[in-house]
């Protein structure tokens, strides 16, 4: 067995390109992401002290229990929210989301939603929740 080289790890891929779905004009947002590492941002200081137990429960237990408390409780609603913010901000390289901010721009909930499954499971999870929202978008236009 040998060591890993440091040419092969400047080699490893760290962002992927993925479609974001469309703003409110219509526009498909195309993006630069990276999968964030949830316990590096808790240590680093990048989730705010009162979503600190949030980010807990979803290192623990990931984002489904959150959603399923967010649906009946407000409190939970914001903590969601602001988890997925925290996750749009350390997920987004080109844009990032600091830049759209910047700009005006508000990212849309299902492009919040579509990161935050970015974040937790990658790029195959992005498209399983793609598909997902068109199917529901087929069965609410008929």
């Amino acid at each position: 067995m040998q060591a890993t080289s440091s040419e092969k790890l400047k080699n490893i891929k760290i962002t992927d390109i993925v479609d974001l779905g469309p703003l409110e004009d219509g526009t498909n947002l195309i993006a630069e992401v990276k999968k964030p590492n949830l316990m590096q941002l808790m240590v680093e200081g990048k989730v705010p002290n009162t979503l600190m137990s949030t980010a807990m429960g979803m290192f623990k237990n990931g984002s489904g229990e959150l959603v399923n408390k967010a649906i009946d409780d407000v409190d939970s609603l914001k903590e969601l929210v602001g988890m997925m913010e925290v996750f749009a901000e350390a997920s987004l390289v080109n844009p990032s989301y600091a830049q759209i901010k910047e700009i005006g721009l508000s990212l849309t909930e299902n492009q919040l939603i579509g990161i935050l499954q970015f974040a937790q499971g990658g790029v195959k999870a992005l498209e399983n929740f793609r598909m997902q929202s068109e199917h529901n978008t087929d069965i609410e236009s008929k």
